[in-house]
């Protein structure tokens, strides 16, 4: 297809496997409590979203920008879930986003949509939970 003059160049689609590989990353460092694995799957311009920021924040806010800000929230969930476990089930591809769903170590489903930039890092994510 292509594209009008001027018109921004249209992201190179992501393979299976690139989603894949990505999910491998995530989940390990995730498992493993790696904060820093965790947050060098993120880009420094990071929106984060998730039901559960409100919650735990104690702020009206549902979302955080930044790596400072997200760093934060996730360490802090780590301490607060030292049994934290995510079990893969499976990985959809998009354009430039990647779905993860998996049964978090409660049980319960939960799904997180991620966008990612060129050099396969999170930009935007939303968490889903059941």
């Amino acid at each position: 297809m292509a594209s009008n003059p001027g018109s921004p160049t249209p992201p190179t689609p992501l393979t299976p496997a690139q989603a894949q590989a990505f999910a491998d990353r995530w989940y390990a460092a995730w498992n493993a409590h790696d904060i820093d694995g965790i947050m060098a799957c993120y880009d420094e311009s990071i929106a984060h979203s998730s039901p559960f920021i409100k919650r735990y924040n104690g702020t009206d806010d549902t979302a955080l920008v930044g790596i400072p800000a997200v760093r934060d929230y996730f360490a802090r969930a780590l301490v607060r879930n030292p049994t934290l476990r995510f079990d893969p089930m499976f990985v959809t591809t998009g354009l430039e986003s990647v779905i993860l769903v998996y049964r978090r170590m409660n049980g319960d489903l939960a799904a997180e949509v991620f966008f990612l930039n060129a050099a396969g890092k999170i930009t935007r994510s939303v968490s889903h939970y059941g």
